[in-house]
């Protein structure tokens, strides 16, 4: 791993797939868990979130465009809505508004495509001896159907979801969650995920994170990461010096 200082990773403008050192982080001490983000890491779901939340205000009398919405995906539903609609109707129309955002994706999840390679890498870290960990800001019916989609329930740890925590991405809690049920505080987790609100939420609880562009967010919205890929088969492939494998 590189022993490049930050003000050097900085120069570098970290938007690279080569291998960089968290900040801080001991030589010789690699990851041994992942904190891994569903949507625009192993499902190219953020435009179909994108298009079911636009809906979704539709019916509730909120026009705001899809293209509007695209940069808002990957916070939890209720962090998304707390910054487009009024705190009333947050406070008595959120929980109707995120139930369809979730019935409207789901019909539209059959035509949601895999990130190519990505179920692979996770199979891999799984032999390899990685724990993953779903950690995500979509509802658990989502998270639940994607496991089944992808084939991955013998290759996850286990994982939490936004139903799980009182508050989802840009919080930490959803990382902080599965620290704690899975234990991985002494295996060292690492987050991935492909969104400022992943690196955000990973870095309140000082855990690294490590973007991918899969999710289609541009490089600069992801300087603050650790490291960042392609996605999560470039991930594996190139950056198993960061992993205890």
């Amino acid at each position: 791993m590189s022993g490049a200082g930050p003000s050097e990773r900085a120069r570098r403008g970290r938007a690279t797939s080569a291998v960089e050192a968290a900040p801080g982080a001991p030589q010789g001490v690699p990851f041994g868990a992942v904190l891994l983000d569903l949507d625009g890491c192993l499902i190219d779901s953020n435009d179909a979130h994108a298009r079911a939340w636009s809906a979704t205000l539709a019916r509730f009398g909120r026009r705001i465009p899809t293209s509007r919405l695209r940069g808002e995906i990957g916070k939890g539903g209720s962090e998304i809505l707390r910054d487009l609609v009024t705190p009333a109707e947050h406070h008595f129309l959120g929980a109707a508004m995120g139930e369809l955002e979730t019935e409207l994706f789901l019909k539209a999840f059959p035509r949601v495509r895999p990130v190519p390679g990505a179920a692979a890498a996770v199979r891999s870290m799984h032999r390899a001896g990685i724990a993953v960990i779903l950690a995500s800001s979509a509802a658990r019916d989502v998270v639940r159907r994607a496991i089944a989609r992808l084939r991955l329930e013998k290759s996850l740890l286990g994982f939490t979801s936004a139903d799980d925590v009182e508050k989802a991405k840009p919080f930490h809690d959803v990382f902080a969650l599965a620290i704690r049920r899975f234990r991985l505080a002494a295996r060292r987790p690492v987050a991935v995920g492909d969104t400022p609100y992943d690196v955000a939420a990973a870095h309140q609880i000082g855990v690294p994170c490590l973007a991918l562009r899969s999710g289609g967010f541009p490089d600069r919205t992801l300087a603050r990461a650790d490291g960042v890929f392609d996605d999560l088969g470039e991930l594996w492939s190139k950056g198993r010096g960061f992993f205890a494998a």
